[in-house]
């Protein structure tokens, strides 16, 4: 039965007597048949073939929805693929970084260490050189006496030679001490070589000059 003739029927039967008003219009609308090849007006289809084409346009457009959703996921899907790529590169590339840094700052560390050593270096050098220039050096390291003259007379010639000396001595950097050597002959077993002897008992003088 054709659609406008099913119109008619269920108006007829209606309590109104008539359906709403587009029921007749439905010539104005057309639906394209596959298998006429054409466009053909509504209420001109016959009622199964529109039930079967509500049916199939019903699937069609579930099958759009579920596609259109299953596009959806899989663009999801892509960017954290592509999310997880790009944090694994970022990743890859702060180790990277962060290995880098190491190996500098150990390098650095290793040069400073390097730096401490050479000017402990040139800092023991310079102090052996200052105590040497001035007279410092350890008293043990040196060879032989501390007493730079020894043998002297203790006579007018020598006291003569030790005060004349003293006069000319640099007393800005260096003092000079005059000591009594080899105590007399005479004064043995007097004690008085105990605490160090005098000058007056001593057969000779030595000289000891100090830097300041």
């Amino acid at each position: 039965m054709k659609i406008h003739k099913l119109v008619d029927v269920l108006g007829a039967i209606n309590d109104t007597g008539k359906l709403a008003c587009d029921m007749y219009e439905l010539g104005k609308k057309h639906y394209y048949s596959e298998a006429q090849g054409q466009k053909i007006p509504v209420s001109e289809m016959d009622f199964q073939h529109l039930v079967r084409a509500f049916v199939k346009l019903c699937e069609q457009e579930d099958m759009l929805d579920r596609s259109e959703h299953m596009g959806t996921t899989k663009e999801l899907m892509e960017k954290i693929k592509d999310l997880e790529a790009r944090d694994t590169l970022e990743y890859h590339d702060l180790h990277g970084k962060i290995d880098k840094l190491d190996n500098i700052i150990s390098e650095k560390d290793d040069y400073i260490e390097h730096l401490r050593q050479k000017i402990k270096g040139l800092e023991d050098t310079v102090q052996h050189w200052y105590k040497k220039y001035n007279g410092l050096e350890d008293s043990s390291k040196t060879k032989g006496h501390r007493y730079v003259f020894s043998e002297i007379p203790n006579d007018e010639y020598g006291k003569k030679l030790t005060r004349g000396m003293k006069v000319y001595l640099n007393n800005e950097s260096y003092t000079m001490r005059v000591r009594g050597q080899h105590l007399k002959k005479e004064l043995y077993g007097q004690g008085k070589a105990y605490h160090g002897a005098n000058i007056e008992d001593c057969t000779h003088l030595r000289v000891y000059i100090d830097a300041i």
